[in-house]
């Protein structure tokens, strides 16, 4: 038997981790060059802080048993990082082709994960019975 992953709830899981590493380690991710800019660490922070929100949130719904509360919040954080893809691809003119490049790198995995679980879950609720 094969157990299906629910990409949505792995995703708003990672979002947790991944908020939590950026508020308390922030520079761990910024190359070495860039770690030393406190302005740098803080907007990090501020990533990390968004991300623990929308993953909590999700998860929180999640474990209620509230379904329609947690595709909300995981279609959040699909448009957060849809919005941050946007920006790494429209920011290649203040970061460089390169600068853009890695932002996007960074970003499109969550946003194809995210899509997934929209995906999933929309033909979820095709197949789910209806009430009259």
């Amino acid at each position: 038997m094969v157990a299906r992953v629910d990409v949505s709830l792995l995703l708003a899981s990672a979002r947790i981790g991944v908020g939590v590493l950026l508020i308390a380690a922030p520079t761990v991710v910024l190359p070495r060059e860039d770690a030393g800019n406190g302005t740098n660490a803080v907007l990090m922070r501020t990533v990390g802080v968004r991300d623990l929100v929308l993953g909590g949130g999700a998860v929180l719904a999640w474990t209620r048993g509230r379904p329609d509360e947690f595709r909300r919040w995981a279609s959040a954080g699909l448009a957060s990082d849809t919005g941050d893809l946007l920006v790494g691809i429209c920011g290649a003119r203040l970061v460089g082709r390169s600068g853009a490049i890695k932002a996007v790198a960074v970003v499109a995995p969550w946003v194809a994960a995210g899509a997934v679980g929209h995906v999933r879950e929309s033909h979820r609720q095709d197949r789910a019975p209806r009430s009259r």
